[in-house]
C-alpha cells in the first residue's frame, strides 16, 4: 500500500485533483491522506469542501488558512501561506506518508511542497513547466525545484523542466486532468440547468472567470469594469463565477455584485461542467479557457497577462484590458460563425482526458527509494 497526501485549497486544484483521487479510491493500493484547507472553507467563496464530501472522498484534516474578511493584499497572501505551512507540517508529521502529490501554481501546494521536500518526503508535482504571468510564474517554478517527479501536462512543458536542470528520467507528460472531468462529467440536459441557474442558454451566453493578477492587484477594479462594461455593450447573457481570494479580489468582487449579472460563488462540478458545455464562449483570465475550452470546442476571449505565455490552441483571442478590444473579441467569438467552425476543428495540446489514469499507474509503479537526493542534471 502507498499513502499519498494530498492539499485542496481552492476549486482550481480541487477540478484537477478530483479525478486522480477518485482513480485512487479504486485501487486498493492507495490510501488518500486529503487535508482541505483556503477557500474551500470560506462560505463567502461557496464553501467548496461540501461538494468535495458529496463527492464521496474522506476529509483527513482540515486547515484554516484565510480569516474572512481580512486584508485583500500581498502581505496578507504570505501570512495565509504561513499558516497552512504550519498547519500542513503537523498533518505530515501525523500521517507519515508515502509520497505528496502536489500540483499547479496554489498557495498551499507551495506550503506542502516545500515542507514535504525539507521532512525528506518524495513529491510528485503535476503541471510544471508552464509559462504564465503574476506570481503563479513564480510559484510553479519554485514548486518544480522542490519536487522529484514531475506530471507536465504537454512536452514543451518538459522541455522547460529539463533546461531548468530536472532530470529527464523524473519527468512524465501526463496531460492535464481537468479534461478527464469535462470528458467523464455525465451529460445533463440543457433545459435542466437553465431551470436551475434561471438562465436562456438558446442566446448568445458567457462564462466569465476573471481572477485578480496579484502584480496588478491595484488595478483591478477598472480592470474587471472595462470587461463588465464590454458585455454589457454586446448585449449578451452571462454568467459570472466569482473569482479567487489572490490580492486584488475585493474590487472585482464588489463590480460584479452591483453588475446586475447573475453571478455565484461556486457550482457543483456536474452542473458547472454541463453549464460550460452550452455557453457560447469563455471570458476573462482563468486558466480554464487555456486548458479546457479546446476540448469543449468554444472560444476563449483571454483578457490582460495572467496567461501571458502559457501555451495555447488558436481558439484563444488575446486582449488587452480594453473595453473596445473586448468588445471586438466578443462579437468574433460569439458570432463569428467562420470562426467559431474552424474552433470545432481544433485539438487540445493540453490531453485527451485520460491524465489521471496515466498519473496513477505511475504513482502505483515508480520506485521511491533514494528519490529525495536531487542532484542537478546539466
Amino acid at each position: 500500500m502507498r499513502r499519498i497526501f494530498i492539499v485542496v485549497e481552492r476549486r482550481a486544484d480541487y477540478s484537477r485533483f478530483r479525478p486522480i483521487l477518485q482513480e485512487m479510491k479504486k485501487d486498493p493500493f492507495f490510501e488518500i491522506y486529503l487535508v482541505v484547507t483556503g477557500i474551500c472553507l470560506l462560505e463567502t467563496h461557496g464553501k467548496d469542501i461540501n461538494y468535495i464530501t458529496e463527492d464521496g472522498f474522506e476529509i483527513n484534516a482540515q486547515i484554516p488558512m484565510f480569516v474572512e474578511g481580512s486584508e485583500d493584499t500581498g502581505a496578507e497572501m504570505v501570512r495565509s501561506l504561513s499558516r497552512v505551512m504550519k498547519g500542513l507540517v503537523a498533518e505530515l508529521e501525523i500521517a507519515k506518508p508515502d509520497l505528496v502529490l502536489s500540483g499547479f501554481d496554489i498557495g498551499a501546494n507551495l506550503a506542502v511542497t516545500i515542507a514535504a521536500a525539507h521532512m525528506n518526503i518524495p513529491v510528485a508535482h503535476i503541471q510544471g513547466g508552464e509559462v504564465t504571468g503574476s506570481i503563479d510564474e513564480s510559484i510553479r517554478h519554485a514548486m518544480s525545484k522542490f519536487a522529484h517527479i514531475h506530471f507536465p501536462a504537454t512536452e514543451l512543458s518538459k522541455e522547460r523542466l529539463i533546461k531548468m536542470g530536472e532530470r529527464p528520467d523524473s519527468i512524465f507528460v501526463v496531460g492535464c486532468p481537468s479534461i478527464d472531468v469535462l470528458m467523464d462529467t455525465p451529460v445533463i440536459p440543457r433545459k435542466e440547468i437553465e431551470d436551475k441557474l434561471s438562465i436562456d442558454l438558446c442566446k448568445p451566453t458567457l462564462l466569465m472567470i476573471q481572477h485578480p493578477v496579484t502584480t496588478e492587484s491595484l488595478s483591478s477594479f477598472e480592470q474587471i469594469s472595462e470587461t463588465i462594461d464590454a458585455i454589457s455593450e454586446s448585449k449578451v447573457n452571462c454568467i459570472v463565477a466569482l473569482p479567487n481570494n489572490d490580492a486584488g479580489h475585493s474590487k472585482i468582487i464588489e463590480k460584479i455584485k452591483s453588475s446586475g449579472l447573475r453571478w455565484y460563488p461556486s457550482l457543483p462540478t456536474d452542473i458547472f461542467v454541463n453549464l460550460y458545455r452550452n455557453v457560447s464562449a469563455l471570458i476573462g483570465n482563468s486558466s480554464s479557457g487555456i486548458h479546457e475550452t479546446p476540448t469543449l470546442r468554444i472560444p476563449t476571449i483571454n483578457i490582460g497577462t495572467r496567461q501571458q505565455g502559457r501555451e495555447r490552441a488558436p481558439n484563444v483571442i488575446d486582449v488587452g484590458y480594453n473595453k473596445t478590444e473586448i468588445v471586438g473579441a466578443i462579437k468574433k467569438a460569439v458570432f463569428d460563425e467562420q470562426f467559431r467552425n474552424f474552433v470545432k476543428t481544433l485539438d487540445n495540446p493540453y490531453g485527451d482526458g485520460h491524465s489521471a489514469r496515466r498519473i496513477v499507474e505511475i504513482l502505483r509503479t515508480i520506485k521511491l527509494d533514494g528519490i529525495v537526493q536531487k542532484m542537478f542534471y546539466d
